[in-house]
């Protein structure tokens, strides 16, 4: 079967490898569709390691059951099923819970510590599947399984509402879809970004104004739209000033949820949340238990979480997707069968 690789220094490439078979508690899907995540160009960007990843990277999947191993029940072959990023124990409280994204033994991510869905097929086990109405097309599954459930978890913790002046900081796919989230729970949402064409997604998606923070000190931008400050956030680049300027952009008593990853230093100062007594959180991809809760508030929203989606693209062009997500001024790159 065709699968990418990541020999490092910001290449991709297709090789063969053999199709694998499912073992006891695992299933065999074939692909339809899987998306480039923000999170897959860690590996891309880095140097060769060694030893080299050898893992297919990808964690964004929808498919088709094409084979399951011993004792598995609950699914048929051919049943269109979403592949949940995360591996966990099945066996500690928080898997029990719905909360595999927080098993501490040993927990596996696709793409990561186990091969992912960059290939024709892909290897997970049955516990990690979950159902895809046929009310969604697979482009809009590979969205839901990441994307829109780390960008819905978030919100609802923070308790977004129409009381909100929210700010999405980063708009890559995953601020993207928090601009739809937020604006559809009622806050007036402003996105952050440097990117020229992802602001202007961004309001054509619901923001009511959008910040360039090469445009000078990003307080003084918001009060322009919001005298106050925001009175939540999600910070969705990782980046290390957008982490900075969490301070500057809330308002007193503000809420923030950390949920992009990659800064290797830090750069908020715990101290400085003192002044206007502003609560931080982290937020860890989204509870498996919350998929059902995903899916109803997408369908009664009637979100167009679809139009994120910048290139649809053939696994054959995986180089170029690699490049054209690298580049972080477009919407979501997308695979698809």
């Amino acid at each position: 079967m065709r699968a990418v690789k990541f020999p490092g220094n910001r290449q991709a490439v297709l090789v063969d490898v053999a199709v694998p078979s499912p073992g006891p508690g695992e299933v065999l899907i074939q692909m339809t569709a899987a998306a480039v995540c923000g999170s897959d160009l860690h590996r891309y960007r880095h140097a060769p390691a060694d030893p080299p990843n050898e893992f297919i990277p990808g964690h964004e999947p929808v498919g088709l059951v094409k084979a399951t191993g011993a004792g598995v029940t609950g699914v048929g072959l051919g049943d269109p099923v979403v592949v949940y990023h995360r591996r966990g124990c099945g066996r500690c409280p928080y898997c029990s819970d719905g909360d595999a994204m927080l098993c501490p033994n040993g927990q596996r991510a696709h793409g990561f510590a186990c091969d992912g869905s960059d290939a024709d097929y892909m290897l997970t086990d049955a516990r990690c599947l979950l159902s895809l109405p046929s009310r969604f097309s697979d482009v809009e599954g590979a969205l839901l399984a990441c994307n829109v459930g780390t960008a819905y978890a978030p919100l609802r913790r923070l308790g977004v509402s129409g009381r909100d002046v929210l700010t999405v900081s980063g708009l890559g796919p995953v601020g993207l879809c928090a601009i739809m989230i937020g604006r559809a729970m009622g806050a007036r949402v402003v996105g952050v970004d440097p990117s020229t064409g992802r602001r202007a997604l961004a309001e054509q998606l619901g923001a009511v104004a959008t910040l360039d923070p090469s445009d000078g000190e990003l307080g003084r931008q918001i009060r322009d739209v919001a005298p106050r400050g925001a009175s939540a956030l999600v910070e969705t680049s990782g980046n290390p000033a957008g982490h900075a300027a969490i301070i500057d952009l809330l308002g007193i008593g503000g809420r923030a949820a950390i949920v992009g990853m990659g800064a290797d230093r830090p750069a908020l100062n715990l101290c400085d949340l003192i002044w206007k007594q502003i609560t931080v959180t982290g937020s860890n991809l989204y509870p498996n238990a919350q998929w059902e809760e995903v899916l109803t508030f997408v369908s009664e929203h009637e979100l167009p979480i679809g139009d994120v989606v910048a290139e649809v693209l053939s696994i054959d062009d995986a180089p170029r997707a690699f490049h054209l997500a690298d580049g972080a001024t477009t919407g979501k790159i997308m695979f698809r069968w």
